[in-house]
């Protein structure tokens, strides 16, 4: 482990990525984390890890490049999910925090590597670590921010977070800017999704309602269902051919030991204790399952 705590271990992440990047010739943008903090989008914090959106044609580049360095993608999950992967969490045993490397972000429905070159056209710089690094603008980040919020609408730091995005674009974009950040929605593909940020920030409604039926359908079952995983194993299986059921629900139930232990962390060593968390799994998608039968009909219905 290197001698600097998490706090300093971000910052200097973010240093590192860049750095990384610029030399092998990948273009990155940070988003969220301290970024947003120097921008006034966040309240200080101190972040969990280092969030970077990559060139969506040049990931693979960039992760070469991270894994030759002792940057290890240790998240196999295969459990579905109901949009498209979107990030890769990187984990070495020397650094203090975790990568999470981004190639889209969920919210924007435009094509991933159009989204990218929008906000790279526009990018800005803060100051991290003594290194300037790109970051969205204020207003491109503010709209980037309010969907990571409106993701977890049940959860209560979500909603403070909108709410302090909200006072900031009231105190700090004039009327003008207010037509630019709905212009860029429509065209990043956020028109629908971000519309309460818009709303209540009293941005014009540009390209409302021009998402298809698909990515409704898809969006309200990520952001509405207060247990979305299990919404999400029951999406997948509904569109699966019926002869894969068998497999997926075993999977669904037991999952491999390294997924249970990266997704409860705190358990102790043992088969007994992998053995105990799938009996709690089981039971937790047992009660779960009414409410989310109810969601997959209802947003297929509507």
């Amino acid at each position: 482990m290197n001698d600097f705590g998490h706090a300093e271990g971000v910052l200097l992440a973010h240093a590192m990525v860049d750095r990384v990047a610029e030399d092998v010739g990948v273009r990155v943008i940070f988003i969220k984390g301290p970024g947003a903090v120097a921008q006034g989008l966040r309240p200080v914090r101190t972040s969990l890890d280092a969030d970077v959106l990559v060139d969506p044609g040049q990931r693979p580049v960039l992760a070469r490049r991270l894994s030759e360095l002792g940057w290890i993608d240790e998240h196999p999950y295969t459990s579905p999910t109901i949009l498209p992967p979107h990030s890769w969490e990187y984990r070495n045993p020397r650094w203090p925090c975790e990568l999470d490397v981004h190639d889209r972000f969920p919210g924007f429905f435009a094509e991933p590597q159009s989204v990218f070159e929008r906000l790279w056209e526009r990018r800005t710089q803060v100051t991290l670590a003594a290194r300037p690094i790109p970051v969205p603008t204020a207003e491109d980040h503010a709209l980037l921010l309010a969907l990571n919020c409106l993701r977890d609408p049940h959860q209560p730091a979500k909603v403070r977070e909108l709410e302090f995005l909200v006072s900031w674009t009231r105190a700090e974009v004039g009327a003008d800017k207010l037509v630019d950040i709905a212009q860029r929605a429509a065209e990043l593909g956020a028109a629908d999704t971000a519309a309460p940020y818009l709303d209540a920030v009293q941005a014009p409604e540009i390209a409302r309602g021009t998402w298809s039926d698909a990515q409704r359908h898809d969006w309200l079952l990520v952001t509405q269902p207060v247990d979305s995983t299990a919404v999400s194993w029951l999406e997948e299986l509904r569109r699966l051919p019926a002869r894969s059921w068998p497999r997926y629900l075993w999977y669904a139930v037991w999952l491999s030991d390294v997924e249970l232990r990266l997704a409860e962390p705190s358990l102790p060593p043992g088969r007994r204790a992998l053995m105990r968390a799938r009996v709690r799994r089981l039971r937790r998608g047992v009660r779960a399952l009414p409410a989310a039968f109810r969601n997959v009909r209802s947003f297929s219905r509507d």
